[in-house]
């Protein structure tokens, strides 16, 4: 299989989302819930690729990601404007709190949609 943007041949973020997509089209509850921290998983390690490779720690807590991420985007204009701070900030919202947390369960389909959207736009900055 051919991995999604930059993240070559089945990355863990590839399987993330291949797990996620496949669980939040299950009836059961607390599959659908599962889905929304797997997506969620796949948007975390496919920024922190993003972070590395622009010379960046690894993060080890979210508010440091958040920082980094930040950081680059006022140092690299068309990650800026890609807003992808404010998109991540969304999915842990919505993906990680609302459905994972929260157990909003009603949210899983789309949340993976974007998750995945996010990942497909942070792996352009990628190649």
């Amino acid at each position: 299989m051919v991995g999604i943007g930059g993240f070559g041949h089945m990355s863990e973020v590839d399987e993330a989302l291949a797990l996620a997509e496949e669980e939040a089209r299950s009836s059961a509850p607390m599959r659908r819930r599962d889905s929304c921290d797997k997506a969620f998983l796949a948007v975390i390690k496919a920024v922190d690729q993003l972070l590395v490779k622009s010379g960046y720690p690894e993060p080890q807590r979210h508010g440091d990601r958040f920082a980094y991420l930040c950081e680059l985007e006022s140092k690299v204009p068309e990650i800026g404007k890609a807003e992808l701070s404010e998109k991540l900030g969304a999915r842990f919202s919505k993906a990680h709190v609302a459905c994972f947390y929260e157990g909003k369960v009603e949210l899983a389909e789309e949340e993976v949609g974007k998750a995945r959207k996010l990942v497909e736009e942070v792996g352009k900055f990628l190649q």
